[in-house]
């Protein structure tokens, strides 16, 4: 991949899944996110990740759904 393919902030990142920064860093940490640093420090994602964080979102909560449905059983 090359640099000018990493555009997106964590912030716009965050903006445009509908979810916090925190959660996006939390998911790039866990190497679930492709990104690189900037030489200031900003991470940087690749162009329409917002899709990858949307499917995360929705695999953790329709597996929380999962645990609380088999502990209530």
């Amino acid at each position: 991949m090359r640099a000018a393919e990493y555009v997106d902030t964590s912030g716009k990142l965050a903006r445009e899944s509908g979810t916090t920064v925190p959660t996006v860093t939390k998911y790039a940490r866990a190497g679930l996110l492709d990104f690189i640093v900037s030489s200031n420090g900003t991470r940087l994602y690749r162009a329409g990740q917002a899709n990858r964080v949307r499917e995360i979102l929705t695999e953790r909560i329709a597996a929380r759904g999962r645990r609380s449905a088999s502990a209530a059983a």
